[in-house]
């Protein structure tokens, strides 16, 4: 009997998110369905994954198979805009963290951590096709571990750090910086709410992006952060 997963997204990514589910949740160990909302017969799957979902789950703290994705270091960077504050922030690292669904926002015991470097090379674009990769390795992580539930997870530890919501406003360019200070906040822009300055009352938009693409990180590493307790 094949693994049956829910994946609960809100939004069209601009890459091929379905090719890469197929390719990181072959359709040979896991029966994957992709849903905008929660399903009504939850009990019909062995994990359901808030991996892009925005809205309310009533009671969300009853169901032992719903998690939650959200990249960054727990409790550390809790609420929004994980990829540019990573960028605006100048982290040296990047953490996709899988966690158990509480009625706090980003506040349920941590099952998987996946961490690796942010390059000089990455900007937002490519850091979200990353992170969506990452996340779908984790997934599989988890229920190669847990075929048949019983997640294991750990309590966050410190204060909690919380980041606002961006508007895209929040995305002009300050014309007294040079362009060096700008880069933090130019590679965390993205096409849908790009970077932009006013010349002459005229709007411009800036995008800025490496003249050799990136690559997947070889130093990825992943951690059960429950299990190295015992």
């Amino acid at each position: 009997m094949r693994i049956s997963v829910c994946i609960l997204l809100n939004h069209e990514y601009n890459f091929d998110y379905l090719q890469l589910i197929e390719e990181y949740l072959p359709c040979l160990k896991f029966n994957v369905e992709i849903k905008k909302e929660f399903p009504e017969e939850h009990n019909r799957y062995q994990l359901i994954v808030a991996l892009s979902y925005q809205k309310i789950i009533k009671n969300v703290s009853q169901y032992k198979n719903v998690v939650i994705i959200h990249s960054s270091d727990l409790p550390k960077g809790r609420g929004w805009g994980a990829i540019y504050y990573s960028f605006a922030e100048k982290l040296s690292s990047y953490v996709v963290t899988v966690l158990f669904a509480n009625e706090v926002v980003d506040a349920g015991h941590i099952i998987a951590q996946a961490r690796f470097p942010i390059k000089a090379d990455y900007t937002a674009p490519f850091l979200r096709s990353l992170d969506f990769k990452v996340s779908l390795i984790l997934i599989s992580k988890i229920l190669e571990r847990w075929p048949n539930g019983d997640y294991v997870g750990k309590e966050q530890i410190g204060n909690p750090s919380y980041r606002k919501k961006r508007i895209p406003n929040d995305n002009v360019c300050d014309s007294n910086e040079n362009l060096y200070s700008l880069m933090p906040h130019l590679r965390g822009c993205e096409a849908a709410h790009p970077a932009f300055f006013y010349f002459n009352n005229v709007k411009y938009l800036i995008e800025v992006r490496p003249e050799i693409s990136p690559s997947f990180p070889d130093e990825l590493i992943i951690e059960f952060p429950g299990l190295n307790e015992k």
